[in-house]
């Protein structure tokens, strides 16, 4: 079946269609002339510069900004190392301070436990020869009466009983024996 087209009948038929295109005709004409107007830069190329992001940011100042922080943060980063190492200083001759009292502390025990150390060997040596006088004196009185045996084992005995008594950590005569 072959039909006849008449434009007209059609614009009758669907009048908002006919309406829409044609308004969008007439305004894509408009954009157009609007758009190839010269009067300097075209309007096309004006409008593209302030849609382009990359015409919003100064970068100039963009650079000089970052500069500025990183100079900031430089500087910053300088201050801290400064103190870091101010600290470190600081510490170091507090422990050589340190280290030089206890050196004298110890210098002082020391002299302390030595004085001490003679004090208890003179007072221990006279109780040590006080008691190996009266071994031999019993010794030597106890000869006569055929004990030479016995005063040899009396001898043997305050020996024994010295080693026993200088085993134990808390020995006078170890004590007299180290100095």
């Amino acid at each position: 079946m072959i039909r006849d087209f008449d434009a007209m009948e059609e614009v009758r038929k669907h009048p908002g269609v006919t309406a829409g295109g044609l308004a969008l005709i007439v305004l894509g004409a408009a954009a157009a002339v609007y758009l190839s107007q010269r009067s300097g830069p075209t309007r096309y190329q004006r409008i593209k510069t302030r849609i382009d992001p990359r015409g919003w940011v100064d970068t100039a100042e963009l650079r000089g900004r970052l500069h500025d922080a990183m100079d900031a943060f430089r500087h910053g980063a300088e201050d801290f190392g400064d103190r870091a190492g101010d600290y470190a200083r600081q510490a170091r001759h507090r422990a050589a301070d340190a280290a030089e009292d206890a050196r004298g502390h110890a210098g002082d025990w020391f002299r302390a436990a030595r004085k001490g150390s003679k004090k208890a060997a003179k007072k221990h040596g006279k109780t040590a020869r006080r008691y190996a006088d009266e071994a031999a004196a019993y010794a030597y009185d106890h000869r006569r009466e055929g004990g030479a045996l016995i005063a040899v084992a009396t001898l043997a005995a305050a020996v024994g009983a010295a080693l026993l008594e200088s085993r134990r950590p808390d020995s006078r005569v170890r004590r007299i024996v180290r100095l």
